[in-house]
């Protein structure tokens, strides 16, 4: 009865057993059972023969798919690429088959693609059933775009570095300083000649030393029992980890400001990163969920070093490549670290 009645008492532990529930649940709903649920896909017709006009028909009367007719493959696969579309099909003749059917893909786009896939293998097989040709009458191949296919744990373990870069950051660093306030060891600081800048400066450093140090953990655990590797520049990826974790340090140090103690300071941290873990792109694609919710994803940090991270290591791209997510978690960081030096106390 005691333990009882300390809990409802304790209004944190209310809002984690019951409020917090209801809002991961609603969050998850909200961003994973809405949205797009139809494949956008270009259809490219090259043969004029009757089993192409039947395969063109087939797709238009596919009520699962969004159909955009495009004079040329290159024109689609163009759209394909810039993320315009989930998938291109190609309708062409071969020499010894009526009708082959091509299906062009993007990889880094890996769940969307990999439903329009089979959204369209379906398709074939019902019109190749409603022709009757023995031997089959349409064959259909599909192409990666890339020439690289994707799994699902390479599109995961990017978004696992940058949410272990958030979380070390908000956790540790953050738990930290508050820790050292509640015992008085900051106000002990206060009174030595060491500068602040010089504390916070190592405390820093501490925390990029590590948050570079499970980077390169995740990155071997991936290649050596999961066969991830990395395609873009290493060079590349450090910096992207090295802006990604003093955006979250820089967050974690404005926490720390304004929280009385470890309990305040990890519950704030809690409803920061819980919501940034499941809209930000860590585990899923967040690209289909509905329009009125992304202006919150996109004002999520999480998401911006997810992509970077995944840019470098899936895309092979560089830092020109990525100018809005590195610009964005520059700016995060400029913006927090101001808030945080305003509201910082010794006590």
């Amino acid at each position: 009865m005691a333990n009882f009645k300390m809990t409802v008492r304790n209004r944190q532990a209310l809002f984690w057993l019951f409020l917090f529930p209801v809002m991961l649940m609603g969050l998850f709903g909200v961003a994973f059972s809405g949205g797009q649920t139809e494949p956008r896909l270009g259809l490219v017709v090259l043969d004029s023969s009757s089993l192409s006009t039947l395969v063109e028909d087939g797709f238009d009367q596919a009520q699962i798919v969004e159909v955009k007719p495009y004079e040329t493959v290159a024109l689609a696969t163009d759209d394909l690429k810039a993320g315009d579309l989930d998938g291109v099909v190609v309708v062409s003749r071969k020499v010894r088959r009526p009708v082959r059917i091509d299906f062009y893909f993007d990889p880094s786009n890996t769940f969307v693609s990999e439903v329009a896939r089979g959204v369209v293998a379906g398709v074939v097989e019902r019109i190749d059933r409603a022709a009757s040709g023995t031997p089959r009458t349409v064959e259909f191949e599909s192409h990666s775009v890339r020439g690289r296919n994707l799994r699902y744990i390479d599109f995961l373990v990017p978004g696992i570095i940058a949410m272990t870069l958030m979380n070390s950051a908000m956790f540790g660093l953050g738990g930290t300083i508050v820790n050292y306030r509640e015992r008085g060891i900051l106000k002990r600081l206060r009174v030595t000649p060491q500068p602040l800048p010089i504390f916070l400066s190592a405390q820093i450093v501490n925390q990029l030393l590590f948050s570079i140090l499970r980077a390169i953990l995740l990155v071997l655990v991936g290649a050596i029992f999961f066969d991830v590797h990395v395609l873009g520049d290493y060079l590349t990826l450090l910096v992207v980890i090295i802006i990604g974790s003093l955006c979250f340090v820089t967050i974690a140090f404005t926490v720390a400001s304004v929280s009385k103690n470890r309990e305040v300071a990890d519950s704030l941290g809690n409803l920061i990163t819980m919501p940034m873990m499941f809209l930000g792109g860590v585990f899923f694609p967040v690209d289909s969920a509905p329009d009125w919710i992304q202006p919150l994803i996109r004002a999520i940090p999480l998401k911006y070093l997810a992509d970077a991270t995944r840019g470098v290591m899936i895309k092979g791209d560089g830092l020109a490549s990525m100018g809005l997510e590195l610009t964005v978690l520059v700016l995060v960081t400029l913006v927090f670290f101001v808030a945080s030096i305003l509201l910082w106390r010794w006590e």
